[in-house]
């Protein structure tokens, strides 16, 4: 009854909300009528479009699995032809009024509304041709049985897409444009390296149980099987990234594609399931595997070792890419992959710590000797630091150097702050459960009279997640502790800046943070010259005594002009 209720008035809240998204507000701070036009024609351009698709795909699906076009199923051929009788019409004349609108105002191609749907129309039939095409081959490996309905969804929304793609690369802005092919490029790597994932995966097993020669004999079927969903991604990651995405401009929503999905996912793959196949290593000849059969006890690690295989592959390509591209200066961007990275390592390292500290306890408070499954808890504690801590002392090596050489700039970047804080919340809030948790075993022993080394064993798991909790924490508030005090010592200049030059938006939140001034920027007309880095401009600053004064970007470079405002 409640939410009942309540849906109504959350959709009338959504509606305001993209329909102030659609484009903004005008002069006077109301949303124009222009974003309400633009919010209902789109949405139901997208709708008709869905519904035109459906009935169209579900009427040609009767026609090619050779059914009677009237018999079986009357319901759902009630619904096609409705779809088809009353969206398709409706779709030609609103899309004909819509090509009408963009030839009367050309301006309607930058406007959010269109970027959303062409976005959104081109996302969506690309996904349902592609899941439509992988049925398609697995009805050609022989696995499935003939869909005439998956071939005509293929057919109806793989024109559809073609379609869409010609009047995206015709009429919409590279501004909104890139997310249509960002979101593309992401499809087609997340399939491509499942379906690689898969493949390798099953050639790895072949060739453990069968041997490399009767890798493409019997059972070859499922091989094909892996490979259709390598064969639906290529073409898509193709067209998409190697054709489209790759070679657009380099801004931050390029790297952060390529830092965080590419060069970064492909890392936590490799990194994850290496650790896994290193782990069933080690528990078979150290410590206590769950079967004496190795293909029983490895039957996992195909697919450990194929999914390991793929994310090297995407992370050396990427990271290949990154090389060539890379910029002098760092991004905010390349700051968000590094610190992640960072935080995995620890996060993995720790748990090993932890799991070690536990073991060291239970070794100390019992009498029982560590066999079995307390031995395969010290091999994976191990696998963990193996794995864990290199990768967060490369990554934290990385990024303190930078900030060694640069220590206006890192201080005051809001990534580095936003990781301090959360590995100190986290860590601090992990460590006052713990030592709840802890201190609740001690009373509980002490009231009942039974306080002993065996209290120690029971809160094993409580000391050990409190002194890594801590340690972590304490590590990283004694780091911020100290960047306050630098921050706050070499803190100065005026109250009011205003930048005159090509702007900037990460320098002016930058030299905001840094200064705590007010800052405003002008763009200049005549001349785009840079204000360059933070510690240029705080160099520039160095000195300046009064409180409100102008930093002008010149060709000989930066001038500060002190001002008096009134």
């Amino acid at each position: 009854m409640i939410f009942g209720a309540l849906f109504p008035i959350a959709l009338l809240i959504l509606v305001i909300v993209v329909i102030r998204r659609f484009a903004g507000r005008n002069g006077n701070g109301t949303v124009s009528g222009n974003s309400v036009r633009r919010f209902f024609q789109y949405v139901l351009l997208f709708g008709l479009l869905v519904v035109a698709g459906i009935g169209l795909s579900g009427l040609l699906g009767r026609l090619l699995r050779g059914a009677t076009l009237v018999v079986s199923d009357q319901t759902a051929l009630a619904r096609n032809f409705s779809f088809v009788v009353v969206g398709v019409p409706l779709l030609f004349v609103l899309s004909i009024w819509t090509r009408r609108k963009f030839l009367a105002e050309p301006s309607e191609a930058n406007s959010f509304g269109w970027g959303f749907y062409i976005t959104l129309s081109s996302i969506t039939a690309l996904a349902v041709a592609m899941f439509a095409l992988h049925d398609i081959l697995i009805w050609t490996v022989g696995s499935e049985k003939y869909n005439g309905e998956s071939l005509a969804r293929f057919l109806v929304w793989g024109a559809i897409w073609g379609v869409h793609w010609r009047v995206d690369i015709r009429v919409t802005p590279a501004q909104w444009a890139r997310y249509h092919h960002l979101l593309g490029s992401l499809i087609g790597l997340g399939t491509v390296v499942a379906g690689l994932s898969d493949l390798l995966s099953e050639v790895i097993a072949r060739i453990f149980h069968l041997g490399g020669a009767a890798l493409f004999l019997r059972g070859g079927d499922s091989i094909l099987l892996s490979a259709v969903s390598l064969v639906v991604g290529i073409p898509v990651w193709l067209h998409y990234w190697i054709r489209t995405y790759a070679k657009s401009k380099r801004d931050s929503l390029w790297l952060g594609y390529v830092l965080l999905a590419g060069v970064g996912g492909g890392l936590v793959i490799a990194v994850s399931f290496a650790s896994a196949v290193l782990y069933q290593i080690l528990v078979w000849f150290i410590g206590d595997p769950t079967s004496t059969e190795a293909a029983f006890h490895f039957q996992n690690v195909s697919t450990y070792s194929g999914a390991a295989l793929v994310g090297v592959i995407s992370w050396w390509y990427h990271h290949a890419i990154l090389e060539e591209v890379r910029a002098t200066t760092r991004t905010e961007a390349q700051r968000i992959y590094e610190y992640l990275m960072a935080g995995i390592g620890l996060v993995a390292a720790t748990g090993g710590i932890g799991m070690l500290l536990t073991a060291m306890l239970e070794a100390i408070t019992s009498s029982a000797v560590i066999v079995g499954g307390a031995t395969n808890a010290l091999l994976a504690a191990g696998t963990l630091l193996v794995v864990g801590g290199p990768v967060w002392w490369i990554f934290w090596s990385r990024i303190q150097t930078a900030t060694h050489n640069s220590p206006s700039t890192e201080h005051t970047s809001a990534t580095r702050r936003i990781y301090l804080f959360i590995l100190f919340g986290v860590g601090g809030l992990t460590g006052v459960v713990a030592l709840l948790d802890g201190v609740f075993y001690l009373f509980d022993d002490i009231f009942k009279g039974n306080f002993s080394a065996d209290t120690v064993h029971r809160a094993r798991y409580s000391i050990s997640v409190l002194l890594t909790a801590f340690a972590v924490a304490g590590y990283h508030w004694m780091i911020y502790q100290s960047e306050r005090e630098f921050v706050q010592a070499t803190q100065k200049g005026p109250n009011f800046i205003l930048l005159i030059g090509k702007k900037d938006p990460e320098l002016i939140r930058a030299i905001s943070q840094y200064t705590g001034a007010r800052v405003q920027a002008w763009e200049r007309l005549d001349d785009v010259s840079e204000f360059g880095s933070l510690d240029a401009v705080l160099k520039t600053l160095d000195g300046v005594e009064e409180e409100n004064v102008i930093l002008l970007a010149e060709a000989s470079g930066l001038r500060a002009i002190p001002i008096e405002r009134n």
